[in-house]
């Protein structure tokens, strides 16, 4: 069994790599994510490189949006497994940003669901293969 772990070798940090991932990268959509991804080269350390955004301009007060990104990190954790088991079969190595865009707050529950979609969706676009 593996573990459900997000260390810190998995977040994204370079702001070149973010900066690039923003203006080149493609998008997919789990209301209320959104992720941005962008393939990386094979000699990058992770396998993904993850990103969590939730605009200032949708949530005002820091508490709510450090709750949402601690929901959003759980989701990921839990369900990232399946993701990153499709990128190395693959050969591949990906940046992504998720972001949180609607403007009301979410259950963890319910973003674990959207979540799951979102990398679903993710793996589609990219074109690989997933095994389910």
């Amino acid at each position: 069994m593996k573990r459900n772990t997000f260390p810190l070798k998995e977040h994204l940090k370079s702001k070149s790599v973010i900066d690039n991932l923003y203006a080149n990268g493609a998008s997919a959509t789990a209301f209320p994510l959104r992720a941005v991804f962008l393939e990386q080269p094979a000699t990058q350390e992770p396998t993904a490189a993850i990103l969590i955004n939730v605009a200032k301009r949708r949530f005002r007060h820091a508490v709510d949006r450090n709750l949402l990104k601690r929901r959003i990190r759980e989701a990921y954790r839990t369900g990232k497994h399946q993701f990153i088991e499709t990128l190395e079969n693959n050969g591949k190595k990906m940046a992504v940003a998720i972001m949180y865009i609607d403007t009301k707050p979410s259950s963890t529950e319910y973003l674990k669901r959207k979540m799951e979609k979102l990398l679903n969706a993710i793996v589609t676009k990219a074109g690989m293969e997933c095994e389910k």
